[in-house]
This record gives C-alpha cells, structure tokens and sequence, in this order.
C-alpha cells in the first residue's frame, strides 16, 4: 500500500487495520524521506515502535530512504526503533547513483530501479532457509539481524 506524503505518524494509526486486513507473508516498509525535514525525529519513535508492533512477528524490513538531504536523525529514529524488523539501510547499501527527478528528491524511473535492484539483491541474500518438516512458514522469514544493524551510532557517520 503507497500513499504521497506521508508520515511515520501517519502510517502508525493505519497499520493494525492494514495488517488485519492483508494478512501479508512480507511487509517492507518504505518511510522518511518527507521526515528529512522534522525538526524532532525522536518524536517518531513511539510511531515506528507501533508500526513494529502491528507488523507482530512477520517478515518485515523497514527501508531507508536515499538521502536528499541532510537527515536531522529521522533515519537514526527509524535504525534504532525498527527491531525486529531488519533495516535496510540505503545510504550504505545502494553502492550505484539514484538518478533523482528535477526536483531533487524524487528517484527518476532508472534512479528507482537501481535501488529497487539493490533491495531486492539484498533482501534474497538475508532470507533464511527453508525450516524441513515446517510447513506454514514463511517463504520470506529473514536471518536474524546482525548485532549492529540497530545500532545508529555504530554505524552512522558523522
């Protein structure tokens, strides 16, 4: 589900009915790049902790957006909130240019791609293997995060 302009905050409050609704084997979750402009990112906490918890103990990555600008702590806040969810960090781990739109923001249809590609490339390394004899898994459950990979002031630079 995609909506323009939204917010952690306001995602918060949809979540349950949503999760309720679609019963999904996968939720990745794809927030923030408005929130670049927030002026108090620690105020979001409660509201990815909530999306966390509507989310309950399926497979979920919480995908940073590409910077645009510079973050005030909005990608910090969603690291540092996000678990168990893995974290996708897209600063880090989209190594090619995202070509943006005039406007500077906005990812064009190749810029898209390329980050598509690099989460998706990302997302079947950490898929874990099959579990034999269980047979309602899910076919996306994920490795178990990397000690770090919540940790922002591990590995956000300064």
């Amino acid at each position: 589900r995609a909506e323009t302009s939204s917010y952690t905050t306001t995602w918060a409050g949809k979540m349950d009915l949503l999760i309720a609704n679609t019963q999904p084997d996968l939720v990745i979750v794809n927030l923030g790049a408005n929130e670049f402009t927030n002026t108090d990112p620690p105020s979001h906490a409660p509201a990815v902790r909530r999306i966390v918890k509507a989310i309950g103990n399926r497979p979920c990555v919480w995908v940073s957006p590409p910077s645009w600008r510079k973050d005030t702590g909005i990608t910090a806040v969603m690291r540092e909130n996000s678990a168990p969810c893995r974290f996708f960090d897209s600063d880090a781990l989209v190594t090619k240019p995202i070509a943006r739109q005039s406007d500077k923001i906005h990812p064009t249809g190749a810029g898209g791609a390329v980050w598509a590609e690099a989460f998706w490339s990302w997302l079947n390394q950490q898929r874990a293997p099959a579990e034999e004899g269980v047979i309602k898994a899910s076919p996306w459950r994920l490795l178990p995060a990397p000690p770090d990979e919540h940790r922002a002031s591990v590995l956000t630079p300064p």
